[in-house]
């Protein structure tokens, strides 16, 4: 692989860890409700999900999904309804979402890791994103293993260090969140945005 497709598919990776989606926010959340430790349970979920969806990629059964209208139809919404669910967890809760700094339902990290890894797979952008890009970069005249690692290596890398950045920032100013929002409605707005995150999804 050329370097300049190499730095082009980085530039390109780096901007979609960047942004804030539904995997983002809840591992925030985590990074606020339980600490950085117990967060990056749920980073490792998501970075899990991130693979998963990159292997599902390379093996061509992804483009068989994206032409497949029900298939697609089902991820979509499967997603959806699991953005739902925990936005009205995170709504209806009181203690385990109210980025307290104690709290007293406090999940283990196996429920941590299980929770990012699903909401990672239910995402079907994710599936588009890499289903379109791995054809563009990688050159069918090289061997074609070692260009997939460094792609999706890259991406895997990417999406653990950023992830794990937003947890960082959002347990380095917990207290901010507290005051600014109050820790009644933390709970509250997270889970609002949650099921955002569905209806955009649903309208996508």
């Amino acid at each position: 692989m050329e370097l300049h497709n190499y730095y082009l598919y980085f530039s390109i990776s780096l901007l979609a860890s960047i942004s804030i989606g539904p995997s983002v926010i809840l591992a925030a959340s985590n990074g606020i409700n339980f600490g950085r430790k117990k967060a990056l349970a749920g980073v490792f979920g998501h970075v899990s999900a991130v693979m998963i969806l990159a292997l599902i990629s390379a093996s061509g059964l992804g483009l068989v999904l994206m032409a497949s209208e029900l298939a697609f139809s089902f991820i979509k919404y499967a997603g959806a309804g699991y953005l739902v669910y925990i936005g009205i967890a995170m709504w209806r809760s009181k203690g385990q979402w109210a980025f307290a700094d104690k709290s007293s339902q406090t999940p283990a990290k196996r429920a941590l890791f299980k929770q990012s890894l699903l909401l990672g797979l239910g995402n079907p952008k994710a599936l588009v994103f890499f289903s379109a890009l791995f054809p563009q970069f990688i050159q069918p005249e090289q061997a074609i293993l070692p260009q997939f690692l460094l792609l999706a290596g890259t991406s895997l890398c990417n999406a653990f260090v950023f992830t794990s950045v937003y947890v960082a920032v959002a347990f380095r100013f917990r207290h901010y969140f507290l005051s600014a929002i109050g820790q009644r409605w933390v709970g509250k707005t997270t889970g609002g945005v949650f099921i955002g995150f569905a209806a955009a999804l649903i309208a996508s």
